[in-house]
């Protein structure tokens, strides 16, 4: 090194060397091993091949640092067990993630969606950070924020745009995850309590941060405590949205009077037991389309969950999304992600 050049900056998490080869097969198996089964091929003639993996587990996701040097292809179709976030610090990458494609750079990540077949390319000088977190416990922490079974995958718009001060929020915590596992001097044992919920946090807020199909849930969620018969009768919704359920039968779960609920819905809520309940329902129809994008009839959505009269069904939808439900569909099944914000203001 001249005496005027700044020393090189070492790589992320760069006590956590995994391995570094200059062979593809090799960086194929190695990197298979911690994630999946891959094509890996050069693409460019550029600048030489250099594969480096760094890898620090935790306990429901893994930190790690991958870099290729030369341009390469990268196709794993479905992940199959577990979502990849994917953050460039040099270079940029174009992925594709479903019907979506677009390139990442420092401004924008991806997020890989587990049920989606992936196809990427990363180009000379890509090197990124990545969040790999397990399918299983992901959607079970996002069934117990929501209160509420996820009967079909759990899918993100896979842009991350860290302009949204809700995800340059949730880059900072990470990028704060990958400081303190790069000052331990060894590879972590088992993760501490401290870990644990840090990760826990992390994931909260990329549910709640970057759009998904239960956005429409989390937006439902108000401030302030509400009466305790108030929270048993939106349980009770929520646990038996799909079942014939009557005023009676919500407000002998709230343990109060119909009369006695329809008022303080009314007051707290500016709504009514029933409308919550038609909401809820509608909030289901708009999950299982957006996740079906047209695999089964909206019709059929609808019967299944309470709506007979389809009319009706369709405005009252409109009324609380912007759009029809064939519309959803529409969107769902192209090449644009579908809105998944869900209720209008």
């Amino acid at each position: 090194m001249h005496a005027n050049e700044a020393p090189r900056k070492a790589a992320p998490l760069s006590a956590h060397v995994l391995f570094q080869s200059d062979d593809l097969d090799c960086a194929r198996e190695r990197v298979a091993e911690k994630f999946c089964s891959h094509r890996l091929d050069i693409i460019g003639d550029g600048r030489p091949f250099r594969a480096e993996h760094h890898h620090a587990a935790g306990d429901i996701l893994s930190l790690n640092y991958i870099s290729y040097g030369a341009d390469v292809l990268i196709d794993p179709g479905e992940l199959g067990d577990f979502y990849l976030i994917q953050m460039p610090i040099t270079g940029a990458a174009t992925i594709r993630n479903g019907d979506r494609e677009f390139l990442t750079n420092r401004g924008i990540a991806s997020v890989l969606n587990a049920d989606l077949a992936t196809r990427m390319k990363w180009w000379q000088g890509c090197a990124q950070i990545l969040v790999q977190v397990r399918k299983a416990p992901f959607v079970a922490l996002a069934e117990q924020l929501l209160d509420r079974h996820l009967p079909a995958p759990l899918i993100f718009d896979p842009l991350i745009d860290f302009s949204r001060p809700e995800m340059l929020a949730w880059r900072s915590m990470a990028n704060a995850m990958f400081h303190a596992a790069e000052a331990a001097e060894t590879a972590p044992g088992r993760p501490t309590i401290q870990t644990v919920l840090n990760e826990q946090r992390l994931l909260e807020l990329f549910l709640r941060g970057q759009p998904n199909n239960c956005s429409l849930f989390f937006a439902e969620e108000r401030t302030g405590a509400n009466p305790r018969h108030i929270k048993r009768a939106e349980e009770f919704i929520r646990a038996h949205a799909a079942e014939p359920v009557t005023l009676v039968d919500i407000a002998r779960a709230a343990g109060v009077a119909p009369r006695t609920l329809q008022l303080g819905y009314r007051t707290i809520l500016k709504s009514s037991p029933m409308r919550s309940l038609t909401r809820e329902r509608l909030r289901r129809v708009r999950f299982e389309l957006i996740a079906g994008a047209g695999s089964e009839p909206v019709t059929d959505v609808a019967f299944r969950w309470g709506f007979t009269h389809l009319g009706r069904f369709a405005g009252d939808y409109r009324r609380e999304f912007g759009e029809l439900p064939s519309e959803t569909v529409r969107r769902a099944a192209g090449t644009i992600m579908p809105c998944f914000t869900g209720t209008r203001a």
